[in-house]
């Protein structure tokens, strides 16, 4: 996924830490079956910027484009989440090695909660940040099977956004089998 260029306050925004990743996953199938398949991470503008409060105008070229043209959905530059993005990779990587637990949301998606480091009011505070990822098997004409996750979004708590409720957690690995080989019925 391709991430514009931004240029905020005369300094130039890089993406490039959010370009297209992919990684090898050990799948956890049923039947204590594993598969090491490929799995591509792709990161959505939601990991650098906000949705804007009814009434909120985005500062001049601090406003970042989502949707499409028929349905946008205008979102503003956010410097916290953008400065949080830098450690996602390194994050996701840790997920992978750990077959850390994530959660489903009650969208098709899931979730994974890490606490980070941000600066706040000055000083430096741990938080928990929200990684929401979507997954799903990729099976094209002459490129072998993979998963592809989108990283929907990423954001520190903050009292204006609840907490996700999850709905049954378990490993990355097992999550990402369940794509693989849905359950029947």
């Amino acid at each position: 996924m391709h991430h514009p260029p931004l240029t905020i306050n005369g300094v130039a925004i890089s993406f490039a830490h959010l370009a297209t990743i992919t990684r090898r996953v050990t799948l956890e199938l049923r039947g204590d079956v594993r598969k090491t398949v490929d799995v591509e991470f792709n990161f959505s503008c939601h990991c650098y910027s906000r949705g804007l409060s009814d009434g909120d105008v985005a500062p001049a070229g601090w406003e970042v484009p989502d949707g499409s043209k028929h349905a946008p959905r205008p979102r503003v530059f956010d410097l916290e989440r953008y400065e949080l993005s830098k450690g996602l990779v390194t994050l996701l990587d840790k997920l992978i090695a750990d077959n850390a637990i994530v959660t489903k949301s009650r969208h098709d998606n899931f979730y994974r909660v890490d606490h980070v480091q941000t600066m706040r009011d000055g000083s430096t505070q741990t938080v928990s940040y929200f990684i929401f990822m979507h997954a799903r098997k990729v099976n094209e004409p002459n490129r072998p099977r993979s998963i592809r996750v989108q990283v929907e979004s990423a954001y520190p708590e903050a009292d204006a956004i609840p907490h996700p409720v999850g709905h049954g957690s378990r490993t990355f690995g097992r999550m990402l089998g369940e794509k693989w080989v849905p359950k029947k019925g």
